[in-house]
């Protein structure tokens, strides 16, 4: 007898869809508080609403129903809507940098590094100058990689180390070691925009609000030393807050680490990092020749013409064109088909256009923030301002998604510091943006912190109490030593 079909939903997950429509509803039917407009209201309704669909219930579907119904509103066309999201060039850049990652993955280059890194002198020491070398790898990674696959990378390497030491999932080093590899993932993964769709969605909110750029290396400016000031806290509470046991680390050969079967490398690998950081360089060479060259400057005249975006499309090409022993470096099809996360892209893609509409002139909500907030921040000062932002930016992303926090907090900055403020909108652009990716604490804030939480050799409580305190950290650095370097 075949089962009877019938409609049904899950219950809880019924009543946030329920409760997310209600709260669109809301807006599109209360009357505006000017100078909001009509279709402004519309707006900010829809954006609250998708907001709550995206962190609560699914990240594709709300996606498409964005699609559908910002173009109600009249403040933007469906092709807008389109247009401004996956067809941005943040998408393009994001899929093209997603491509590398995986590329440099697949060559083997990644497990390479790091076990040559940990097997140098410097590491086998002492047992803490191993421990922070391991962290400081995992950074390292982290900087050039996507968070995610880094992430489950040195999660599945953490553990056949320390294997090899001796210690158990019950051991408080092994804890330590792997939540410390997973913070520096994400700590490396906030400081530079290479292969990392969350800041680029900060830095492409800042271009479609203000219609500027930020340059990758002005980020880097910002991003770098913040990141390894609150790397050396995290070394800091590991050795002197938590301080775990470590004897067993005395008598261990870091040499057992290395890969008995491991080949030299081939030629596939060598084109791989060769075109990979090729490409990076390409990315913050404009960067680095406008410290020493005028803007007329042939050479910079020349490479002006040319965006991160083509770098990385053409990179993708010789990945897929160069062939060795007749087999491409990387299979693009096979790639975007069984290695990709189009969900996470879609994702990225409707924060993106969100911003961009709910600061659109017709909404009328930067002039409504202006008039609201102006008289409180008058007489406040820049560092308060600052500190609020970058705390209030960092407290919703280790409870909620990144992408959301990045998308709100990020469009908030930014439309403040237009309204006349001393805020400078480069530097608070950054610092949501930097605040926003910095995720320690919860499993609903990052996938990292979940696969974190997740993993056996992990402690939930050590994970949340020291992720409080990298967020205290994170707070006091980006607002005092971030935001002045690029202010």
């Amino acid at each position: 007898m075949l089962n009877k079909e019938k409609f049904s939903y899950d219950p809880k997950e019924l009543r946030k869809i329920i409760f997310s429509l209600i709260i669109i509803a809301i807006f599109w039917i209360i009357p505006p508080i000017s100078p909001i407009t009509k279709a402004g209201m519309e707006v900010i309704g829809v954006f609250i609403g998708a907001v709550l669909l995206l962190s609560m219930v699914d990240i594709v579907w709300p996606v498409f129903f964005c699609f559908a119904i910002l173009p109600l509103t009249g403040v933007v066309s469906i092709n807008e809507v389109i247009a401004g999201s996956l067809g941005s060039w943040i998408i393009t850049f994001v899929i093209a940098s997603f491509i590398m990652t995986t590329a440099l993955n697949k060559s083997g280059f990644t497990s390479r590094l790091t076990i040559y890194y940990m097997t140098r002198k410097f590491a086998s020491k002492s047992p803490w100058l191993f421990t922070f070398s391991f962290y400081s790898i995992a950074m390292i990674i982290g900087m050039f990689m996507d968070q995610v696959p880094a992430a489950a990378f040195f999660l599945l390497f953490s553990k056949e180390v320390l294997s090899k030491i001796g210690y158990t999932k019950e051991d408080k080093y092994s804890h330590v070691l792997t939540m410390g590899s997973v913070f520096a993932v994400n700590i490396g993964g906030a400081m530079t925009p290479i292969s990392h769709s969350l800041v680029m969605l900060g830095l492409g909110i800042f271009q479609e609000i203000t219609g500027q750029t930020i340059n990758l290396l002005t980020y880097m400016t910002y991003a770098v030393p913040v990141g390894l000031i609150l790397f050396i806290l995290l070394c800091f509470t590991v050795k002197v807050i938590i301080r775990p046991d470590i004897w067993k680390l005395d008598n261990f050969d870091v040499k057992t680490l290395i890969d008995k079967n491991k080949k030299e490398m081939g030629l596939v690998e060598k084109t791989t990092v060769v075109i990979f950081f090729a490409t990076v360089l390409m990315w913050i060479l404009p960067g680095i020749l406008a410290l020493f060259l005028p803007k007329d400057n042939a050479l910079m005249s020349f490479l002006s013409q040319f965006s991160i975006t083509f770098w990385a499309v053409v990179a993708v090409v010789l990945f897929a064109v160069i062939r060795i022993n007749n087999e491409p470096i990387l299979d693009l099809k096979e790639t975007l088909e069984n290695d990709f996360q189009w969900g996470v892209i879609l994702f990225i893609s409707i924060g993106v256009v969100l911003g961009s509409v709910v600061s659109n002139p017709g909404v009328g909500l930067n002039d409504f923030i202006i008039d609201k907030l102006n008289p409180l921040l008058t007489n406040t000062s820049t560092v308060l301002i600052v500190m609020i932002l970058a705390f209030a930016t960092l407290f919703l992303t280790n409870f909620a998604s990144n992408v959301t926090t990045i998308t709100v907090m990020t469009t908030v900055a930014v439309t403040l510091a237009k309204a006349g403020n001393t805020v400078d909108p480069v530097a608070i652009a950054i610092t949501t943006t930097m605040c926003g990716s910095l995720a320690f604490i919860l499993p609903s804030s990052f996938a990292p912190i979940a696969m974190l939480h997740s993993d056996e050799f992990s402690d939930k409580k050590m994970i949340i109490t020291t992720g409080i305190l990298m967020v205290v950290f994170s707070t006091v650095l980006t607002t005092f030593i971030g935001y002045n370097i690029v202010s």
